[in-house]
């Protein structure tokens, strides 16, 4: 909820200030959450709000309002995640953690819970929650779910009920060749445009989960999206993933994150698949990803991609290869094989059995990880997650989220 249809004042706000303009900014601030009390003029209470604003948006933390925080709050698709309740008389922390489909851990994050008495406040987070998903799975937990993105063709519509977003595909294995053919002129890039609105015809946006690219396009991939930009429609969403295979901007090529930050709506960063037997998710590198990105991505843009299947590893004399197993069917061959529970070298469980001469290492979803992953998205305000793949989780996955924040719904 940005400051839309309003006057943005001229000048910069600051503790002691009067006026209109001041209390405008107070009713954007209120509607995002913050406790301002009876407050009329810029006083303490409202550069706290300002300061906690700029903290949990990516701004330098000054109390000013500027020209940097009112560039922000113009943007169009600023969401409100921040939530706020008011203690009423007889309610408990369970039974208000209950009316909003939270665990009550989900507002330990933001409130020091010694006790809660009628008229506190109790924060808690909306974030994005989306799924991706090759068909919708029966008996879901929909008021846990945004959307889809859906990687079925022709899957544009939710039988849920929920925004669906179509993904773009690649039809090669050799990514950077195929993405410079899609780019090269101005032609191929009005084709390509085309064929994508063909394809997400009637669903709420497009996803672009495009991972290596060659310094040399990176000019082309704006012309790109801008051109992706002015065919959406003002509902529509635009999801690019961004990470250490696209290149960041050098003097001799590369991708203008910047830029890119500017065009589209979300920000995707993609967990890493590993080259040899580990955990699919990692918190510390998960944070490195982040990190990389710098001041050059507004935080709040940006949703983690994160697995929540299991990956069973097969050792050959080769090397070692992974495959993709649902929860379940990981489950199912650790009891079939008699696998034994072992850890590794940095004192991670998985388990191991040998077949068809092969040794197998199978490691499962860690709920202390997804947690550590899961508080990153509180820590630094990011709009949210993508669970891939949908279906494949352990039910028990979803009181983990609900520790953590509410799912949004757009």
């Amino acid at each position: 909820m940005g400051w839309e249809g309003k006057k943005i004042t001229r000048r910069v706000l600051r503790f002691g200030d009067n006026g209109a303009d001041v209390r405008r900014l107070q009713d954007f601030l209120s509607r995002q959450g913050y406790d301002l009390g009876e407050e009329e003029r810029y006083g303490y209470l409202t550069r706290d709000a300002v300061s906690q604003f700029q903290r949990e948006h990516g701004l330098r933390v000054d109390g000013i309002a500027g020209p940097q925080f009112f560039d922000l709050i113009r943007q169009k698709g600023l969401p409100s995640r921040r939530r706020v309740h008011l203690v009423q008389p007889g309610e408990t922390l369970e039974s208000i953690a209950g009316s909003y489909g939270l665990d009550p851990g989900a507002f330990g994050c933001s409130n020091r819970l010694k006790q809660i008495y009628p008229g506190r406040r109790l924060v808690f987070f909306d974030r994005e929650v989306w799924g991706i998903s090759k068909k919708t799975i029966p008996n879901f937990p929909r008021d846990q779910l945004t959307g889809l993105i859906a990687l079925a063709p022709n899957q544009r519509h939710s039988p849920l009920g929920i925004p669906c977003i179509a993904q773009a595909d690649l039809k090669s294995e050799d990514e950077i060749v195929q993405i410079h053919e899609l780019l090269r002129n101005r032609k191929r890039r009005e084709r390509a445009v085309e064929e994508l609105f063909l394809k997400a015809e009637g669903a709420s946006g497009i996803y672009l989960p495009w991972q290596k690219m060659s310094p040399l396009d990176g000019r082309r991939y704006l012309s790109f999206l801008r051109m992706l930009i002015k065919k959406l429609k003002e509902n529509q969403l635009l999801l690019v993933e961004l990470g250490p295979g696209i290149p960041q901007w050098k003097v001799w090529g590369g991708l203008d994150y910047g830029r890119v930050n500017r065009l589209s709506h979300r920000i995707v960063l993609r967990a890493p698949i590993f080259t040899h037997p580990q955990p699919v998710l990692d918190r510390n590198k998960m944070e490195t990803l982040l990190n990389s990105l710098g001041a050059q991505v507004y935080p709040w843009k940006i949703l983690l991609r994160i697995p929540v299947f299991a990956v069973e590893w097969e050792l050959t004399a080769k090397g070692a290869k992974w495959t993709k197993l649902s929860y379940a069917a990981a489950l199912s061959r650790v009891f079939r094989f008699g696998a034994r529970l072992k850890e590794d070298g940095r004192g991670r469980p998985f388990y191991s059995f040998r077949r068809g001469g092969s040794e197998f290492q199978l490691y499962l979803p860690s709920y202390n990880v997804l947690g550590e992953v899961l508080a990153l998205i509180n820590l630094y305000n990011l709009a949210g997650v993508i669970l891939d793949s949908l279906g494949q989780e352990d039910p028990r996955f979803w009181g983990v989220l609900s520790s953590y924040f509410r799912s949004a719904q757009l």
